[in-house]
């Protein structure tokens, strides 16, 4: 058989799941280097890269998806724009905080903190809702959800580097604590 594209370069996530999966069931002895790397992989954190990655998540919202989540619902009643916003925002915030918890139950709580700052000091860059992103309908979404966050935090035993953070946001330092 003569091939130009490797069958394992096609395969969708799942399935390369699914042969990792098989590996380690087959060749048991693969498991713990297999278990280092996955450990390296999730151990390091650049706070910049994910707060970037949490702006552009939360600026990128599609701001028509608004449309078809306002007003009448049923089974809810009347849902304002704030109100549509602040859950599609959260939808896209979401991922970001559940792997804070992934780390956290890991253990790899440097990790952990420095995605829990990076989240942080993606929120902040988003304090300004823009025009024309689901942030204008929600402007104090971003100040909003730090409560939440050091809440969280507190609850996972991760300590932030709140010194560092108070300087990158004097405008929130009073919220750092």
């Amino acid at each position: 058989m003569n091939r130009k594209t490797s069958a394992l370069d096609a395969l969708a996530p799942h399935e390369k799941a699914a042969v990792l999966e098989h590996l380690l069931t087959a060749r048991p002895e693969l498991r713990e280097p297999a278990e280092a790397f996955a450990i390296s992989l999730v151990s390091d954190e650049d706070r910049s890269a994910v707060a970037n990655d949490v702006e552009d998540a939360l600026q990128s919202a599609d701001i028509d998806e608004i449309n078809g989540r306002t007003g009448p619902q049923p089974g809810r009643g009347y849902v304002d724009p704030g109100e549509a916003a602040d859950e599609i925002l959260d939808e896209m915030l979401d991922p970001f905080l559940d792997d804070l918890e992934r780390r956290a139950r890991l253990g790899l709580k440097t990790a952990a903190a420095e995605l829990a700052a990076g989240i942080l000091l993606g929120l902040f860059q988003c304090r300004d809702g823009e025009a024309e992103t689901l942030l204008e309908y929600s402007p104090d979404y971003a100040a909003e959800r730090v409560a939440g966050l050091l809440n969280r935090c507190a609850r996972l035993g991760i300590e932030l580097p709140r010194a560092e953070l108070r300087d990158a946001m004097p405008e929130w330092s009073s919220m750092l604590g």
